[in-house]
């Protein structure tokens, strides 16, 4: 059982990267060129393996991972050969997981062929991007931080602040050692990437104020303001892409809910047995 279950793995895997064809059909890609191997009669061609290499994202590769690539496909071909020579492909794991293949590959042509061969027209997208920049902060905060255990040691810290300290040499105290590293610096915040008591605490301050201390998950914080700038907005053309994602995505829920609607759907409430938990 457990070699049937590994020549499943290995049909599985070449029907995945478009192996599965013809005993005799050789392992090329559209531009016939130079010849690498011969296996029993199937011929590998450079282009199918740089074709290989691409889909793991390998675009120039050098010659050694040209041939380690190749002794991998040959061995996969060898593989593939004796597993047809077996007959393994009539098995119900091999057919069972044929059928899964393609259940997937069918939904994704649905996909394709009902939602993402619909591209949204430039008004819609515009449309859009006008309702995004109404989302989007007006400015940004450089901001840094330290992070105390009680609201007593904050008010401590901020003290020693208050005296002069330097607040890196300070942030060194910090509970969260991922910033007190770097003077307990957090780069660029605005009101999307801000919880709402740190970013109410830092609309009140002006640059080089020091405020809080206020309670997050971290802990109890003592932030500072180091400067403002304006929000740099997204251009239309950079966000374009996203927004055809967007849009398409809601157009896959609206033809899902569809389906459902005019499907003959039952959901039975699950029931949970004691054994189950």
């Amino acid at each position: 059982m457990k070699s049937l279950t590994f020549w499943t793995f290995f049909l599985l895997f070449f029907l995945c990267l478009g192996v599965g064809r013809s005993f005799n059909q050789p392992l090329t890609s559209a531009t016939d060129d130079q010849l690498l191997a011969i296996v029993n009669g199937v011929e590998i061609r450079k282009s199918y393996v740089l074709n290989e290499l691409k889909k793991v994202g390998v675009l120039k590769p050098d010659s050694q991972a040209i041939q380690n690539a190749l002794a991998t496909i040959v061995q996969q071909e060898l593989l593939y050969q004796e597993a047809r020579r077996l007959e393994l492909e009539k098995t119900y794991e091999v057919q069972k997981a044929q059928d899964e293949l393609n259940r997937k590959v069918l939904t994704e042509l649905v996909v394709q062929k009902k939602v993402q061969s619909r591209t949204p027209t430039e008004s819609e997208l515009k449309e859009r991007y006008l309702q995004l920049l109404k989302t989007l902060p007006k400015v940004e905060y450089k901001i840094r931080h330290i992070v105390l255990p009680t609201r007593r040691k904050a008010f401590e810290i901020m003290e020693r602040l208050r005296k002069g300290e330097n607040f890196s040499l300070v942030a060194c105290e910090s509970l969260e050692k991922q910033t007190a590293d770097r003077g307990g610096e957090l780069g660029w915040q605005n009101s999307l990437t801000l919880v709402l008591s740190a970013l109410s605490l830092v609309e009140k301050l002006k640059p080089g104020e020091v405020g809080g201390p206020i309670l997050s998950s971290l802990g109890w914080e003592v932030i500072q303001l180091l400067a403002i700038r304006p929000f740099r907005v997204p251009t239309f053309e950079e966000v374009k892409p996203q927004l055809i994602q967007q849009i398409q995505q809601e157009d896959l829920k609206r033809y899902v809910q569809e389906l459902v609607a005019a499907g003959n759907v039952q959901i039975f409430p699950l029931s949970v047995s004691t054994t189950s938990q």
